[in-house]
């Protein structure tokens, strides 16, 4: 495996030198936050949105951040200089640092590292997600935490169902999948997604300028169990995925998604949206 170079104990070495201490938060109690985005033609797409989350997760959490924007932009970037991914995601985390008692938190570790993947398709998934809905309540859902437990405990469950992703609701309203946003359009051709009890991702914040930008205004509110059931479209969105049609949700099917459905028209201009700004960004 390649010995990638990481920034971790305040400098740049091979991740495989790099490590975490077995005192630190983040491994006795799962206390961190991190970030994540997707490198682009050599660009790190929409850097300083993923920043302002990364900054506003690590002070809800009490953590300080002992690098400036500045220089943590800089680190992104070396990075993806020295590495030569041609195509790989960031994780910025930070953890509660070492605790001389377990609980209390310590001075933050800060880790930065470049990992390849595999870029989302410049094409729609024709054939969509199936959904299955499950009944819970993130902590602290407006932060980027670590805190993966009931996604990755559900697994085996949606295996079983034969679904690709959950659908989390409480209370009767949809909040979010573990690691994407929702979006509906209604029988009236009106674009909503939940405005509160979930992460504001990125994705879903391009989708909301470039719908706003087409006129198509994005309507932030509640959105009941029962009222996505009987959406005319539903779609997921993160930075990995881009734009994922909604093909079933439990027992619920939808239309398939065609060139004239809302999904694939913004799946579209969300792709020409981050074309100009990698170009931008190489000006």
């Amino acid at each position: 495996m390649q010995d990638l170079l990481c920034f971790a104990n305040d400098r740049f070495q091979p991740v495989l030198e790099s490590g975490v201490s077995l005192q630190d938060l983040g491994v006795l109690r799962g206390y961190g936050i991190f970030d994540f985005l997707r490198v682009s033609e050599g660009v790190p797409l929409f850097l300083d949105d993923h920043l302002d989350r990364f900054f506003y997760s690590a002070d809800v959490m009490g953590l300080e951040v002992k690098k400036s924007r500045h220089a943590l932009t800089m680190i992104v970037h070396h990075l993806i200089k020295e590495n030569k991914l041609k195509n790989s995601g960031i994780r910025l985390l930070l953890t509660g640092g070492d605790s001389v008692d377990g609980y209390q938190l310590g001075e933050p570790n800060l880790v930065v590292v470049q990992q390849q993947i595999t870029p989302p398709a410049d094409s729609i998934n024709h054939a969509g997600f199936v959904l299955a809905s499950y009944a819970y309540q993130r902590q602290l859902s407006e932060v980027k935490t670590t805190d993966y437990l009931m996604a990755i405990w559900l697994q085996p469950w949606m295996k079983k169902k034969q679904a690709d992703d959950i659908l989390y609701h409480h209370n009767g309203m949809v909040n979010e999948c573990p690691r994407s946003n929702v979006f509906i359009v209604t029988q009236q051709n009106q674009l909503v997604t939940p405005a509160e009890n979930m992460l504001k991702g990125i994705t879903r914040k391009n989708i909301i300028k470039i719908s706003n930008a087409i006129g198509m205004k994005v309507v932030e509110r509640n959105i009941l169990l029962e009222e996505i059931k009987l959406a005319k479209e539903v779609f997921i969105t993160s930075s990995t995925k881009r734009i994922v049609p909604i093909s079933q949700l439990d027992e619920t099917l939808y239309p398939p998604c065609t060139p004239n459905s809302v999904t694939w028209k913004l799946f579209d201009l969300l792709c020409e949206h981050e074309r100009q700004y990698i170009h931008a960004e190489k000006d």
